[in-house]
């Protein structure tokens, strides 16, 4: 804990500003390290991203070899998630456990498109969906109009006979 004390002491470099005048060995370079991460995922729609997203920024933000170790020497800002051998990196303070504080209507749209698409995923395991998808209407409307559509075709059968002449019928050779 004293460590953390006295990294909080030290002197802010903004991370706008060029850093390459500092050490890259040293805490100060470390603390600017940890805030341009902080402001990076500060930008992204999530507050995440993938750790290799992040390894891939090293060249174009002049930062040391090995920086990501910041993400694990401070985990009171970050958090990583290991699910499905997948690192991602989160923004500790952006969520409430597995919420985020303040969901970006993106976020709202990728949750509502991940969930129907789960609920489409589910009803095609069950069997319930028809090759031709009619938009915009009811499930079972499309389920009754298929019922039907085999009792209009006889019935326009019908409707057509009268028109019928044996005039005009030729019978097949």
């Amino acid at each position: 804990m004293e460590w953390l004390e006295e990294w909080q002491m030290l002197p802010y470099t903004s991370p706008y500003s060029d850093g390459s005048h500092l050490d890259p060995r040293t805490d100060e370079s470390e603390k600017r390290i940890v805030g341009v991460f902080h402001e990076l995922l500060h930008l992204t729609v999530g507050k995440k991203t993938e750790r290799k997203n992040v390894s891939n920024l090293r060249r174009p933000l002049s930062l040391p070899h090995k920086f990501t170790k910041v993400f694990e020497r401070h985990p009171g800002i970050f958090y990583i998630s290991k699910k499905s051998d997948t690192q991602t990196v989160l923004l500790r303070e952006a969520y409430d456990r597995y919420n985020l504080v303040h969901k970006h209507p993106l976020v709202e749209f990728r949750e509502k498109l991940a969930s129907v698409m789960g609920e489409g995923f589910l009803d095609r395991s069950r069997g319930l969906y028809k090759k031709e998808k009619s938009w915009g209407t009811d499930p079972g409307e499309e389920i009754d109009s298929a019922r039907n559509s085999s009792r209009d075709e006889s019935d326009s059968k019908d409707l057509l006979s009268e028109y019928d002449s044996e005039e005009g019928h030729q019978e097949p050779c």
